[in-house]
Order: structure tokens, then sequence, then C-alpha cells
């Protein structure tokens, strides 16, 4: 497998055979797929990944749940969510051969549906310090769309196996957050990390059973107005946030990065007594940015009374 990677790091993208270039799409697609999605609401995002030459839409909708205390300062949580992302290369791909020029064109795309659950713990510190825990398993399931102009698009079919390839994902998080209220403003802080391994069964033997790991740790900081706008019980408040990642593992050879930032706003509107169910609803909006990365991210949601 070494000489594998080593050919994806070194090799530029159109000088890659068929093969090659499907499966870096591939892992580009699960990789960021999992990473650069957002950890609340009903969410959409897109990515333009310059370095690696390829674009990304996402659609996902994550949920948490906190349980009842089993003990001071602990409960148990559950959390997970379904995702569906569309990868297209960003600019042609030409390969020579005996018989001629083949072309990879914009048309050509992965569609990734994934649907995942997990749990964990939460303590709550005396110190103020919230942390957290949790392990959980994701399915991703890859299918492919071509609309070539020769016979490469026979090449990607037959990688992907029946246009489809069935994946197993595993997720730990782990993360500690401090908050503390200064003249009506909640301030924040947030140290989080995640780790994703992911299994896949290629249709060929060099890759049968290949394995991807990439981790992602987070630092953010951000701040929560007090009540700005009121109507009875209900009211309105506003948060911004700046969160830098950084990147370990496969993904940066295949996205071509080490890290990048998240500068975002939302809007809160807080619902004490209806519905029970819901805390507060909440709208936001946040940009990507990144040498060889730009991007965007809109979510809408609700958080859970508990």
């Amino acid at each position: 497998m070494k000489w594998l990677w080593g050919l994806l790091i070194t090799t530029v993208l159109f000088a890659q055979t068929p093969e090659e270039t499907a499966q870096k799409v591939y892992l580009a697609n699960i990789n960021t797929l999992l990473i650069f999605t957002s950890e609340s609401g009903l969410s959409s995002g897109f990515y333009r990944f310059t370095n690696a030459q390829f674009k990304m839409q996402t659609y996902t909708l994550p949920f948490t749940h906190h349980f009842d205390s089993v003990a001071e300062d602990v409960n148990w949580f559950i959390n997970g969510g379904v995702g569906y992302s569309i990868t297209r290369l960003d600019t042609q791909t030409t390969q020579k051969s005996a018989t001629g020029d083949i072309e990879l064109t914009h048309d050509n795309k992965l569609q990734t549906y994934t649907a995942g659950i997990g749990g964990g713990l939460r303590y709550q510190s005396e110190s103020g310090i919230d942390f957290l825990g949790s392990f959980g398993m994701i399915y991703s399931r890859v299918g492919t769309s071509v609309r070539p102009k020769d016979d490469i698009g026979g090449a990607i079919e037959d990688f992907f196996d029946r246009n489809y390839n069935h994946n197993i994902s595993y997720k730990l998080l782990v993360s500690a957050e401090y908050e503390k209220t200064i003249h009506d403003y909640r301030l924040y802080t947030k140290a989080a990390f995640k780790s994703y391994e992911t299994k896949a069964d290629f249709s060929l033997d060099v890759l049968s059973g290949f394995k991807t790991q990439s981790d992602v740790s987070s630092v953010a900081l951000g701040i929560e107005t007090p009540a700005l706008l009121s109507y009875e019980q209900n009211y309105m408040s506003l948060e911004t946030y700046l969160k830098v990642n950084y990147l370990h593992g496969d993904i940066q050879d295949v996205v071509r990065l080490n890290r990048y930032m998240n500068l975002g706003a939302v809007a809160y509107w807080y619902t004490p007594n209806t519905p029970s169910w819901a805390r507060r609803f909440y709208a936001e909006v946040s940009t990507v940015r990144a040498e060889g990365l730009e991007g965007y991210n809109f979510g809408i949601g609700f958080s859970m009374e508990y």
C-alpha cells in the first residue's frame, strides 16, 4: 500500500490513470463529507478545494440528545445524523493512450449517502468545564453518475462495483468546553478532537479492504449577546465565533491542506415555555477559508431542552 500512497501524493491529477483519478475523488468525497459538516442543525455547504482541484456540495442533518443525569454532573447522550454530498472534479482530466485521449468531464460526479449513530458521556466539572466523549459508527453508500465522451465511464463504474460501494466509518470524539458570563454576555472556548477510520470494500483486488484514517482537532472562541429583541417570554440573541481546524492523517494527501478556519454568526430565538421540547431555535451562516480552500455553510435547527 505504500507505493499507492506515494503515487497519490507525487502524481498530479491530470497525469493519473482513470482508476487512480476515481480513487482520489472517492477518498476526498468520504473524508470531506465526514469532516467538513456542521455539528448542529439542518445545514448545507459548498467547498472548492483549489489545490486538489475538486468541489463538493454537502447537505447534513446531525442531532444530539442529552438524557437525565445518571449521577451528579454526569449524563449520557446520543448523537448521529444523516448526510448527502456531491463531488465533482474542478478541471478536465486527460489521459494519453495508444487509441487517443481519454477525458474525464465536469459531468462525472460521485454521490454519497451517510447515516450514523453513536453515544457517550458528558461530565460537568465544578470548574465550569464540560467534558464530552463519544464513539459512533457511520455507514456510507457511494454511487457514480457518469456521462463521458468515451469509455472511461466503464473504468470508473467497474471500480465501484456496479455503481455502488459500501463503507463503514468509526468516529471517536473527545471535547472540552468552558463558558463564562460577563455583563450578560456569554463567552466560551472549546477544544475538540475527532478521529475517523473508514473501511471500504473496493472491486479492485489491489484495493480490497482499503482503509483510511483521518483526524481533525479544533479550537473555537465565541461570544453570545444578551437578549436583543423580546416578545412575551421569548427573546433573540446573536453569537459570533472563530474556529480553527487542524487536519491529520490521510485526508491531508487528498485535500492538500492541513488546516482551515471557520468564521460564523448565529441568530438564536429562545423559547423557554413553548414548545416544551425545544430550548431555542437558530439560523447559522459561516465561511470556510484556507490556502487551497474556500466555501460556506448555512444551517437551521433547534436545541433540545434537557
